[in-house]
Parts: structure tokens; sequence; C-alpha cells
């Protein structure tokens, strides 16, 4: 009846696997430039959205967000010109090959921290890491 509850020593739970370990805290090389399909169609462009709307179309965003707290329900017909200025502007920035890979560049640099450091690096809205 032991041996069915007894542990097994070569099991080890990790997040990656064991090959993979590497780093000085083992979180991963902080030199590494390769990005998993995750980061790339998910993390770089929840970043980049986020920095469109507080850096480069922050404009658009907060004349459409002060439209919508003014006219409550009546909004959806009176901001309409606002909100398609704000999407214009992110469909711009968006579809620019060289703002993804400086968005790419940034998400690098801010991986390559936390897996030099352990330390998750917050980001403020308005002071974004250069």
């Amino acid at each position: 009846m032991g041996v069915l509850f007894s542990r097994r020593e070569s099991v080890e739970f990790t997040l990656m696997p064991s090959e993979e370990i590497c780093g000085p805290l083992g979180l991963g090389d902080p030199e590494s430039r390769e990005i998993t399909k995750v980061e790339e169609e998910s993390l770089i462009p929840a970043l980049m959205n986020d920095r469109l709307r507080t850096k480069q179309c922050a404009m658009f965003w907060d004349e459409w967000s002060n439209c919508t707290q003014k006219y409550y329900w009546t909004a959806i017909y009176i901001c309409q010109k606002d909100f398609h200025q704000a999407l214009e502007c992110n469909k711009r920035y968006l579809q620019d090959p060289q703002f993804f890979e400086e968005m790419k560049n940034l998400y690098l640099k801010m991986r390559s921290d936390y897996r030099r450091t352990g330390l998750e690096q917050r980001i403020v809205r308005d002071n974004y890491p250069s």
C-alpha cells in the first residue's frame, strides 16, 4: 500500500522544459532574441495597443472618452466620428512594420530585464522604458 502513495524521485515540475532552463535565475537566457508565437501574436500587440491609447493616439481616445462621458447613452450616435478617428489612428500605426519592430524591441528589453533580475517591470503609462 505504501508503494501507491510514495513519490517518484524522477518527477520534477517546471515552467519550461528542463533543457531550456538557463540564465542567472533560471528564467531563460536574458540575451535571447527569439520570440514565441504567443509573444508575437498576443503580448506584443497588447503592448502596441497600450502604447497607442496612451501615447500616439491619446488625443483621439481622450476626445472620444470625454464625448461618451458627456452624452452617456446617446454617445453611440453622437460620438461616432470621434470613435472612428481614434480607430483610424490605431489602424495606421498597427499596419506600420516599423512601429511593430519598435514595440518588439521594447518587449525584448523588458523580457531581458525580467530574466536578468527576476523582477517584473511595471509599466507606468506616462513613462515607458526606453
